[in-house]
């Protein structure tokens, strides 16, 4: 009788352990969603403060931010568009609302790549995928571009 006593509760402690491992995945997967949209729409917010605030010589600006702005987040052009944006935003004279747009982008990509370790973290756990407790949800893929700080004094 021990035995199965010490059988029996070892599976109910397993049991509430993967529920647990299981409800922190979920919730990790929506901060991600969630992050992601408030990383784009950062990133639509800092392509309209440029289209709104380019002037005659900083076209070249404006198109690169229109680009970025269609592209979807994942794809190499729009990693690339927005780098490039950066960099140009960097080299010229940078407006307040562009500055605060950027700066805005800046800490949403933070704070998005973090949800994006912790939950990629929890989902290699060994309970995680012996029990296959992610279900359907893709892997979260880090986003990285070239969002530093403009103008560095």
């Amino acid at each position: 009788m021990t035995q199965l006593g010490l059988v029996v509760l070892s599976l109910i402690t397993i049991i509430i352990f993967a529920s647990q491992v299981a409800g922190r995945l979920d919730k990790l997967h929506r901060r991600v969603s969630s992050a992601r949209t408030t990383l784009w729409r950062r990133c639509n917010e800092r392509y309209e403060a440029t289209i709104k605030h380019a002037d005659s010589q900083s076209i070249l600006m404006a198109e690169l931010a229109r680009d970025a702005g269609l592209q979807n987040m994942f794809s190499a052009d729009h990693l690339y568009h927005e780098s490039q944006l950066t960099r140009l935003l960097q080299a010229g004279e940078i407006s307040v609302p562009i500055q605060a747009a950027q700066l805005r982008l800046q800490d949403s990509r933070r704070i998005y790549n973090e949800a994006v370790r912790s939950t990629l973290y929890l989902r290699s756990w060994r309970i995680s995928r012996w029990l296959k407790l992610v279900g359907r949800a893709t892997a979260p893929r880090y986003l990285d571009f070239d969002d530093s700080l403009l103008n560095p004094l």
